[in-house]
């Protein structure tokens, strides 16, 4: 019986020593892409609050129409907290896509793109 509860004892030391080391090593951020229209200009945007102040954030963000870039911005670079926002010229009725590259601390973190039609 004392042999099993020893068992038990160490596997579960084991389980919670895993889990701060796994956790220091993933970034943690809210990010927040956005595009909106307003009549013929597109505005993207991207809000990123990393973990802490010392993050080194670096993104890119490019506006296609189809397989066409319409307009790019790479290499935006920031600490701890990134608000980027700039427009481009669209056509009404078209669609438009925003790809997000982002690298938090180095590794790159996942950001969902965002399609929507011009209207």
């Amino acid at each position: 019986m004392r042999k099993i509860i020893a068992v038990i004892s160490m596997l579960a030391i084991v389980l919670v020593m895993s889990f701060p080391s796994r956790a220091a090593t993933e970034a943690s951020a809210n990010v927040f892409p956005g595009l909106k229209y307003n009549g013929t200009t597109a505005t993207c945007s991207l809000m990123v609050f990393g973990e802490h102040t010392t993050d080194s954030i670096v993104a890119s963000v490019t506006l296609k129409h189809g397989s066409s870039t319409v307009k790019q911005w790479t290499n935006l670079t920031a600490n701890g907290y990134m608000n980027f926002s700039d427009t481009a010229n669209v056509v009404y009725g078209e669609t438009y896509t925003m790809y997000v590259t982002l690298e938090i601390n180095g590794v790159s973190y996942p950001v969902a793109n965002i399609t929507k039609t011009c209207n």
